[in-house]
């Protein structure tokens, strides 16, 4: 038997009790996703969705389990109790470039349903990970294919929540799932600037540069760590010097009253130091003082 949507069964609800119908209230949110608010009974609560109408099916959902005005078994699998808000393809893709993972797959294995209400089945594959989504739209089907698989290869999914504890979304959303979405939009934003089809850099290849450097250059790079300096800014100087590498100097606005001293390494690896001016020169002495 077909569930009823969540709107449907506040619907029902009031018309059977009598009760004045809830209101919605559409929000702004920056990432390109929906947010509604909805009220009802005294009480409030906010879905979010790819789309308004998926928001406002959450919103009702979690409404519904707030009041406990239904069972679980009641509702329909709502696009918007199950999708998330974000594009979890392009999130799990990214993911996996950052963790040097092989890149996800996906192939509708399965159409059923009738032509007015028609179900797809999406297979999401990574190396012999198979995860599976459901939805009558097949986007909408890769995209719980990609949520689920993303939850099952996050390597430390406990870090990775604490991570994303700074999410934005308004303190009434009690929902579970709505709670997870939050955590990974978060995500999302934290690791954006470092998107794109680029291979991960490890720790180790970075490490591994420098210590396979110009043993010459190296040799007179460590000297000048070991030797005494009145001043740190002289010393990080000269072991940039003594390396031949230029850094790229320059003063940036800052909150506080000293702007902030941003230095970038013109070598094989992005390397930038920023912060008040003596400690991004004691940060570059041990830098070096460790990757030498």
């Amino acid at each position: 038997m077909v569930g009823k949507s969540s709107v449907s069964v506040l619907q029902e609800y009031c018309a059977k009790n009598k009760v004045p119908p809830p209101t919605y209230e559409y929000l702004d949110e920056d990432d390109g996703s929906f947010c509604c608010k909805i009220e009802f009974m005294e009480t409030d609560a906010v879905g979010i969705g790819r789309s308004k109408r998926d928001a406002k099916h959450n919103a009702a959902a979690v409404i519904i389990k707030k009041l406990r005005l239904a069972d679980a078994s009641q509702l329909a699998d709502d696009g918007a109790a199950s999708i998330p808000p974000i594009d979890m393809v392009v999130q799990l893709r990214d993911y996996c470039v950052q963790q040097s993972m092989p890149l996800p797959t996906f192939e509708i294995v399965q159409q059923a349903g009738t032509p007015d209400a028609p179900e797809f089945t999406a297979l999401c594959t990574i190396a012999s990970i198979r995860r599976y989504g459901v939805s009558e739209k097949k986007k909408d089907a890769r995209q719980k294919a990609a949520y689920e698989m993303l939850l099952a290869v996050v390597d430390d999914v406990n870090k990775l929540e604490q991570s994303m504890q700074i999410a934005t979304l308004q303190n009434a959303q009690e929902d579970i799932e709505s709670e997870r979405y939050k955590k990974f939009k978060t995500y999302r934003e934290l690791t954006e600037s470092g998107t794109g089809d680029i291979r991960g850099v490890l720790i180790c290849d970075r490490h591994n540069y420098f210590r396979r450097f110009y043993p010459g250059l190296k040799e007179a790079a460590n000297k000048i760590l070991r030797s005494s300096y009145d001043s740190v800014q002289d010393q990080a100087l000269d072991v940039l010097e003594s390396l031949k590498i230029a850094p790229k100097i320059a003063l940036l606005p800052s909150i506080k009253a000293e702007p902030m001293l941003f230095i970038e390494l013109n070598c094989e690896y992005d390397v930038v130091f920023a912060g008040p001016t003596p400690k991004v020169y004691e940060d570059i002495i041990a830098y070096f003082k460790v990757m030498l």
